[in-house]
């Protein structure tokens, strides 16, 4: 579902055209953004387009997003950009947890 997520970030951050070429790169697991800016774009657009199509993917969902601005390496900007998961459990253990997700549930509805 992340690479799903992050595939969707790239083709609306290419087609807002704010960035002409948008790869992701994998490295040591972070993951990377590498940005080829369009015409007049600066690294403060470019984050701005990143932040707000981020936000706008993760509305109505349990995901988060995290991302900042690490270096540009030749034309490229690069962005350490990742999807994130809630950290509450989602399933139950077994073990009789004081948070379990069943026990929420019971005292939802």
């Amino acid at each position: 579902m992340l690479e799903r997520m992050r595939d969707r970030l790239i083709r609306r951050l290419i087609s807002a055209e704010t960035c002409l070429k948008v790869t992701s790169r994998t490295y040591a697991g972070v993951p990377f953004l590498y940005i080829l800016p369009g015409k007049s774009q600066d690294e403060k657009k470019i984050s701005q387009s990143i932040r707000r199509t981020a936000a706008h993917l993760t509305r109505h969902t349990e995901l988060s997003w995290e991302c900042s601005y690490v270096r540009t390496s030749g034309e490229e900007l690069v962005y350490r950009f990742r999807f994130l998961y809630p950290d509450q459990k989602s399933f139950c253990c077994g073990n009789q947890c004081s948070d379990c997700v069943l026990q929420r549930r019971q005292t939802k509805g």
